[in-house]
Parts: structure tokens; sequence; C-alpha cells
């Protein structure tokens, strides 16, 4: 059985945004997308099928997974009422986060609002705002000071992918976050690759945080992937996470991927299942 941190399954608004929506391969071999190399067909996704995801993770064992509203403006908008409608539609499946924007007004409020319905988390895609923001923002103190105090895990989603530029994605303004609330658990899809580096330095300084190195490890060929594999072999073994980002693969092929690389028996453990447990309180 496996705890899968992070997916975007078939469902209403999710279904408007970039991710089920991408423009054509560019017939340009120069500009192809590494993240479509030796991609496989992902049904589920290409049917926008929210039975066929439920179909794929019993297949794979996924016993749970964390599904996150979005509040990312341009980059798309998936509404916290659905993750909640979606969570109790599967009891026991889905692990609501909410999506929360600082722009907007009452997102304190909203906090509040999902904690008492029973969501374990926030996620925040600073660098896809419409003004970009970095993670440390004094803009977002009010909520992160509501997340410590509620106890809520805060997602800060950080790759090369999301900002104007790669500054938006250096670790060190997680750090200063991480330190500022080290109360509050902090999570962080994507790892901040191409940072590898000093992500992991980060989450050696800073307890709190844990690293969801997702598609730069199951998709071959990124840089420094080896690097989060042996922090979670080793040194880091209690505070890396496994995460699909579905759609970005299908869940089994996620999987599989995953599974190849280097990992130790003990390492596949901690990642699959064993780490996500521990930051829900479960172990």
């Amino acid at each position: 059985m496996l705890i899968d941190f992070r997916v975007r399954p078939p469902y209403k608004t999710n279904l408007t945004t970039s991710l089920y929506n991408k423009p054509a391969p560019s017939p340009d071999p120069t500009k192809q997308s590494i993240f479509l190399i030796g991609k496989e067909r992902v049904p589920s996704a290409e049917a926008r099928s929210i039975e066929l995801f439920m179909q794929e993770m019993d297949e794979t064992e996924t016993e749970r997974a964390v599904i996150m509203g979005r509040k990312a403006d341009e980059y798309g908008s998936v509404d916290n009422d659905e993750i909640d409608e979606l969570a109790r539609a599967y009891p026991g499946r889905f692990i609501p986060f909410a999506g929360v924007n600082p722009n907007l007004p009452g997102q304190v409020e909203e906090i509040e609002r999902v904690a008492a319905m029973g969501f374990r988390g926030v996620g925040i895609d600073a660098g896809w705002l419409r003004r970009p923001l970095y993670h440390d923002d004094p803009v977002f103190d009010p909520i992160y000071a509501k997340c410590q105090e509620l106890g809520m895990i805060v997602s800060l989603t950080s790759s090369f992918m999301l900002g104007p530029d790669l500054s938006y994605s250096e670790p060190c303004a997680i750090q200063r976050v991480a330190m500022k609330y080290p109360n509050m658990k902090i999570v962080v899809p994507h790892g901040c690759w191409p940072h590898v580096h000093t992500a992991l330095a980060v989450a050696i300084r800073c307890p709190n945080v844990y690293l969801m190195p997702d598609c730069y490890i199951y998709i071959d060929g990124f840089a420094l992937s080896d690097e989060y594999i042996k922090a979670a072999n080793t040194y880091l073994k209690y505070r890396i996470l496994y995460a699909s980002s579905y759609p970005v693969r299908s869940l089994s092929q996620c999987l599989r991927g995953w599974k190849s690389r280097g990992f130790t028996d003990e390492a596949l453990q901690n990642t699959l299942y064993d780490n996500a447990a521990r930051l829900l309180g479960e172990k």
C-alpha cells in the first residue's frame, strides 16, 4: 500500500487547468517538453474519468492520495469546495488540502473554514500568481501564522517551472519560512529542482521541511536526481515523500519509475508510506 502525496484527479475544475488542456506538441524536436519524453498514455486523464482514476488507484494499491485546491490566477483555479466534495464522495481515499492566494480577500478565514471541514493542509503556488511572489514574501505571513496555529501542513510548490526566472525556486526562501514558523510542517512538491543540493541542505537544517521530488525522480534523465535518492537512503530517510503529481504520468508509470531507481527497501517503505503516515500524525 502507498500514500501518494499529490494528485490532480480528473474532476470538475481540475479539468479546466493547463494540466488537462495542453497545446499539441511542437513538431520542432528542439522544443519538445522533457515531460513528454517516454510518457505513456494516461487513459483516465484522456477520458477525463474519475471512475478510471479510482480504478488506477486500486490497481497501484494507492491507499490514499492528497488532493489540492489551487488559486493560481491564470495558471488555474481549483475550488476548495470541490476538493471537499471529491473527498466525501470516496471516503477514506483522499486527503484534502485547500488552495490559497494571499491576493484574495478572506484567506485566513478560508483556512479556518476548511480546517473545520477536515482539510489537512493548504497549497500555495507563489511563482504562478498574477504578480509572482517568493515564498517568504511578508504577504504570506498571516496565512503561515494561521496554518501553524491550526496544525495545517503547507505545500509550497517549487521548481524551475514556477516563476519568471529560476530565482523563484531557490530554496533559501523556504528556509526562511521554515525557520520563522518552526512548528509548521512544509512539503515541497518538485523538491526545488534544479536547486537540489541547496534544497537538501535546507531540509537538513529545518526538520519541518519535507521534499517531494516526484517527476524529477521517476522521469529518466533529470540532472542531480540521484542526490534525492541518496538522501532518502541515508541522511534524510524520514523526510522524502512519494508523489505522482498525476497527470504528469499515469499512477502506474510513476510508481514503476520510482521503484526502478536506486532506493533501498527501507527507503521505498519510507517514501511510499511511512513518512507520509508519520507526517499526518498516524505513526
